[in-house]
Formats: C-alpha cells, sequence, structure tokens
C-alpha cells in the first residue's frame, strides 16, 4: 500500500508541476500584459506631447498674414499636427468621445444633439481652423487663429492625465482600431475634413503607422503576434500605405483600387489579428459586423442595430405576413389603396411619380415617393426625418387622411373578419402576449417586412468583394470621381451611399441643397417647402432633407424631396454648379459647397455610369400571388393586389 501511495505520488508530481507551471506563466503573461497596457498608454501620451508642441508652434505663428514663408510655415505646422492626431483619433473617440466632438466637428453650426430645439453651437476646433488658415485671408479671420489654437490646446492639454486614469480594455483597443480603419477611409479619405488642405491620404497613412506601432507595443512578448500575425499584417499596411504615397501626388487618385486591392486586406487582416489575440472576448456594439472580412463583405450590417430593443435578426413569419400586408389595400379605408401603391418593387420601392398621388385621386401629395430598399440601416426615415422606427412611419401612412386614410383602430378590426388573416396572425405572433390582431401587430408585421428590403448585392458589390471583375473602366473612373473631384462620397457614405455617418452609423445627416421648385437651372425658382423646419422650428432647418441612398437609384426617378429632376444627368448638373446657391437661389443656409465642380461631359457621364451600378433588387420583388379571403363581403374579396392607384 505504502508502495501504492508511492507511486501515485511520483505520477502526481509532473502534473503539480504543469499546473504551477501554467499559474506561473499565467501571472508572467498578466503582468507582461499590464506593462503593455502601460506602454501603450505611455505611446498614447508621447503623440500627445507631440500634437501639444506643434500646436504651441503654431500659436506663436497664429497671426501671420496670407503668404509668404511664415504662413507657409503655418500650414506646413497645421498639416503635421492633423497626422499627429490622427494618430490619436480612434482612441479619443472611443474612450473619450465629448473632446473628439468638442475638437473636431464639422465647420458649420449644430444643435444640442438630444434637443435640437434649444441651443445652437457655434463649431470650433481643427475644421474651423483649417479655414481659418488656409482658406480665410480676412483680418478677422487671422484674430480668430489664436482663439480656435487656445480652444484646442484646452481640451489636449488634459489628455495625459485623462489616460493615466483610464483602463483601456483590449476588446475596446480593438474595436477603436477597427472602427478608425472605417472612419479613416469612408468618411476621411473624402477630404470632408481637410476641403481646403486636401489632407486626407497623409492622415490616412499617419492612422495606419500608429495601428502597426501601438500593436506592435501591446504584443511585443506575445509569440503569436511576434512570430506569425505579425508578419502577416506588417505587408498588408506597407503596401497600403506605399500606394497611398503614390496617389497623394496625383490629381485623380485611384480610390478604386484603394478600397478594392488595399484596404479590404488590411481590414481582413485586422479580425484576424483581433481573433487570435482576443478570443472569446469580443461582440458587437455598433451598427457594424467587426467580424466580417470588411465593410464592403454582405453581413458587415448588424441591421437590428437600428431597431429599438431588437436583439434578433428578422423572424420569418411575421415578415411573411407583413409582406402580404404591405400589399392589401384593406388597410385603406376605401379598400383601394395599399403601401405599395407609392412603393412599387420593380422601381426599387418608389412609385415613379414626381410627387405621389393623394388619397384623393385627382390630387397629389407634396413629396416624392422615397425608395425603400435599405431604409432600415439608417436612423431617420421620411425626407425631413420625422420618423425613427418603420412602425412608426406605417403608423403616420396608414392614419394619414391623404395617403392611406385610415381608422387604424378599425383596420384590425376589419382583418379579424378573415378567418385566413387570424390564422396568420395567430401563427406569426405565436409565443407572443400577443397573437390577436391589433393595431401594434400590424404595425410589427409591416415593420418586419420592410426590414428584410437589403440588398447589398449589386455589380459593384460583386467587383469590390473580388467575386467578379463586373466594372468597365469608365464605371470605376466614376467611382474615383464619386470620391474625389466630385465630392458626392463626403455626404453619400460608401458603401451605404446614404447618408447615415460611418462608422458608428447613429446619425443620418440632414442637408440643404437649395433644390429648386423648378427644373429650369437658368431660371430657377425657390422651392417653398420648409423641410426640417416644419419638424424642428430652428431656421437652419429650412429646407433640410435626409441625404437619400444612392442604390437602385436607376430605378427611382424623378429626383429630390420634390421629384423636381426626371433624369440623372439634370441632378449632376445642379450638384456641379453648386446646388441652390450656384445657380442663383438666396440659400443662406445651404450647406452644400456653393462652388461648381468643373466636371467634364465625359466626367459626368462617368459618374453617372457608376452609379447605375448600384442597382439590385434581387429577393425583393416576390409580391403575393393572391390575398386572404374575407367570408363574408363579397365586395372586399374582389380588391387587388398592391390596391387599384
Amino acid at each position: 500500500m505504502i508502495k501504492a501511495i508511492f507511486t501515485k505520488a511520483f505520477l502526481f508530481i509532473p502534473v503539480l508541476c504543469l499546473v504551477l507551471f501554467f499559474f506561473s506563466s499565467f501571472e508572467l503573461s498578466r503582468n507582461e500584459a499590464l506593462n503593455n497596457k502601460e506602454e501603450f498608454k505611455t505611446i498614447l501620451k508621447d503623440k500627445t506631447a507631440g500634437l501639444i508642441m506643434l500646436l504651441k508652434q503654431m500659436k506663436d505663428l497664429s497671426g501671420v498674414k496670407f503668404g509668404g514663408e511664415e504662413h507657409e510655415k503655418l500650414e506646413k505646422l497645421f498639416l503635421e499636427s492633423r497626422n499627429k492626431y490622427k494618430e490619436l483619433e480612434s482612441f479619443i473617440i472611443h474612450f473619450f468621445p465629448g473632446d473628439a466632438l468638442a475638437l473636431n466637428p464639422p465647420d458649420l453650426p449644430y444643435p444640442e444633439e438630444d434637443d435640437e430645439v434649444s441651443i445652437i453651437y457655434q463649431p470650433h476646433g481643427f475644421q474651423v481652423l483649417e479655414r481659418l488658415i488656409f482658406a480665410d485671408s480676412s483680418n478677422e479671420g487671422v484674430a480668430e487663429r489664436k482663439k480656435e489654437l487656445d480652444l484646442i490646446l484646452k481640451i489636449v492639454q488634459w489628455w495625459p492625465n485623462s489616460i493615466s486614469n483610464t483602463e483601456f480594455p483590449l476588446r475596446e483597443i480593438f474595436e477603436a482600431i477597427q472602427l478608425g480603419l472605417n472612419r479613416t477611409f469612408l468618411v476621411g479619405l473624402t477630404n470632408i475634413e481637410t476641403p481646403h488642405c486636401k489632407n486626407a491620404i497623409p492622415e490616412a497613412i499617419a492612422y495606419c503607422n500608429a495601428v502597426q506601432e501601438i500593436l506592435s507595443v501591446l504584443y511585443m512578448g506575445n509569440p503569436l503576434w511576434v512570430d506569425k500575425l505579425q508578419s502577416e499584417l506588417y505587408p498588408k499596411f506597407d503596401v497600403l500605405k506605399s500606394f497611398l504615397a503614390q496617389q497623394d501626388s496625383v490629381t485623380s487618385p485611384d480610390y478604386f483600387t484603394i478600397y478594392s486591392k488595399y484596404f479590404i486586406p488590411v481590414s481582413e487582416i485586422l479580425v484576424k489579428t483581433r481573433h487570435f489575440l482576443v478570443p472569446d472576448n469580443f461582440y458587437n456594439t455598433t451598427a457594424v459586423n467587426l467580424e466580417v472580412r470588411s465593410i464592403f463583405d454582405p453581413g458587415a450590417f448588424n441591421s437590428y442595430f437600428f431597431v429599438p430593443g431588437k436583439t434578433q435578426l428578422n423572424q420569418k413569419e411575421i415578415a411573411d405576413l407583413g409582406r402580404v400586408l404591405f400589399f392589401d389595400p384593406a388597410l385603406s379605408s376605401n379598400n383601394e389603396r395599399a403601401c405599395a401603391s407609392c412603393h412599387n418593387p420593380p422601381k426599387a420601392f418608389s412609385d415613379g411619380l414626381q410627387v405621389s398621388r393623394s388619397f384623393e385621386k385627382e390630387s397629389m401629395l407634396e413629396r416624392n415617393a422615397p425608395g425603400l430598399l435599405n431604409s432600415v440601416l439608417q436612423k431617420k426615415l421620411f425626407h425631413d426625418g420625422r420618423a425613427f422606427t418603420f412602425e412608426n412611419q406605417a403608423s403616420e401612412v396608414l392614419n394619414n387622411p391623404d395617403e392611406m386614410h385610415a381608422d387604424f383602430s378599425k383596420v384590425a378590426l376589419k382583418l379579424r373578419k378573415s378567418a385566413e388573416y387570424t390564422s396568420m396572425f395567430r401563427e406569426a405572433f405565436r409565443d407572443t402576449d400577443d397573437t390577436l390582431i391589433s393595431s401594434r401587430t400590424i404595425l410589427v408585421a409591416i415593420a418586419e417586412y420592410e426590414r428584410t428590403l437589403i440588398a447589398l448585392n449589386s455589380r459593384f458589390d460583386k467587383t469590390m468583394r473580388g467575386y467578379e471583375d463586373l466594372l468597365t473602366p469608365e464605371e470605376k473612373t466614376g467611382f474615383n470621381l464619386f470620391v474625389g473631384k466630385a465630392n458626392c462620397a463626403s455626404c453619400h457614405f460608401i458603401p451605404l451611399f446614404n447618408g447615415t455617418v460611418p462608422p458608428e452609423y447613429v446619425e443620418s445627416e440632414m442637408e440643404v441643397l437649395g433644390v429648386p421648385g423648378n427644373a429650369d437651372l437658368n431660371h430657377p425658382l425657390k422651392d417653398l417647402d420648409p423641410g426640417r423646419k416644419a419638424i424642428i422650428p430652428m431656421e437652419m432647418y429650412r429646407g433640410a432633407f435626409k441625404t437619400p441612398g444612392l442604390r437602385n437609384v436607376e430605378l427611382t426617378a424623378p429626383y429630390m424631396h420634390n421629384g423636381v429632376f426626371q433624369t440623372l444627368d439634370e441632378v449632376i448638373e445642379f450638384y456641379d454648379r453648386g446646388g441652390g446657391v450656384g445657380i442663383g437661389l438666396d440659400i443662406p443656409n445651404q450647406t452644400l459647397m456653393p462652388d461648381s465642380l468643373h466636371l467634364t461631359q465625359q466626367e459626368k457621364l462617368a459618374l453617372k455610369k457608376f452609379m447605375l451600378t448600384l442597382t439590385d433588387t434581387v429577393n425583393t420583388l416576390n409580391m403575393p400571388s393572391g390575398l386572404p379571403i374575407f367570408e363574408n363581403d363579397s365586395m372586399l374579396n374582389r380588391r387587388s393586389v398592391a390596391g387599384e392607384y
């Protein structure tokens, strides 16, 4: 027995050694991670110190007049400070969002985010300073430079202390890096933040350098990083930076190649690196699915993010029921109007009219019907952004006397008279507290169907993902113009091509373009539609409308909120001239740059041809073959799928 005990003890010793080794290694790894975190903080503080030094040098030169060597030195210092800020920006936005908002907002007045009817803030920070240095030669502009620099310095000088006292979870560091990549290339690369000095490409290079440096510091003792992942990540970042540097010296950068050949591989290696270095410790907290290869992938968007309280993907039975309801005119008071009356699937769920037909057949509404495809991927609905959910949007339409003219409490009672509808609702909403046909379940079903209307598989998408090269050289030139000279992508953000701002996708932009009330750009009339001002009574919102999506634009003519332009050629010409101000209208609050784009006819054609590559209606054209029967109403059973008008 004693021998047996010694034998077991002998066998147990190696196991004990392994356990002790594991825990000691774990402790070493933990200590190493903590040390690396401190090194990470040191890097951020060093970069902050570099930014502060540049800002102080700029302050010393803030009073110099335009022109001359001193002003050139000021411009150079500004560019260096922008690059240095971009090395920090992802982490500032993620961990200190208030500072980021104060430091780098658009150069436009903006309201309090959660209270649009109160205070209007004047912009300050880098984008204002850029205008004052590169575009404003007035005495007032020169005097304002020092004030802006004082404000910027006041914010930045707090960062070393904030960094020292902040916990930086690795998961959140990676999330900041991945979102920063998307921000840099989907927003920054359009020069929207640097319209005067055009510094977008150097800023993208600075961001890439910072990512490489920071990852190497965080994982300097990790064999997986040192022996494998670093050797995969560095070459992809290096070739991206090399190509960016080449494009910075040309008049018309090749954005198509930047995205398709270099950006996507970098995005992919970041995902892979995170999977290995932060395993089982990642979940999505944004509209973007950060676990797919890139923002251009089919599953790149978490559609449930845009739905308050919803945490799972579409429920098929409810969506199928919603599809039937969408095409059923029984929801209107005269049994002749359906949702599909103004949202026709072959027209990408628009109606092809300048403005939609009213409930009274002889009358027309005041606005053009927007298409519904991909509408789920935005935070505001209707041209004036007054609705935030499909349920709210559908309720407004169904109860509007000029549209469906329905008494919604009576619609539910009407549908209950159909045994087929009663069964469909009971099945769709089984295992819930509400299986009876009600106003709520009708709205939920219609909204769930509308959320299935996602179409992100156009020729452009397939080409960008590398499946096939389906774009002609002229169409690729059009894309390069879209991002570059034509300045479209600074409002119609890639890859959704609508106004939902990357990378957080929590803001849907409202713009004042000065759209005229007639199509004659040589003799324009002012449009009288107040736009968002009718919802938010602030003068800055007069004529403001939500930036629409350009996907399927081939099918959704006529264009603009009032349907004033019949063709894309007219739309492009309007933008080329500088919007309402550019064609001679008095639009004091126009947010579109009023200067001409100076596009050639060949460039306008290429731009148009690119936009036509965004057409995709696959899996969205399926209409019901028939409608549910009402057992005791022969007249109602004669109603038509999608209504009469």
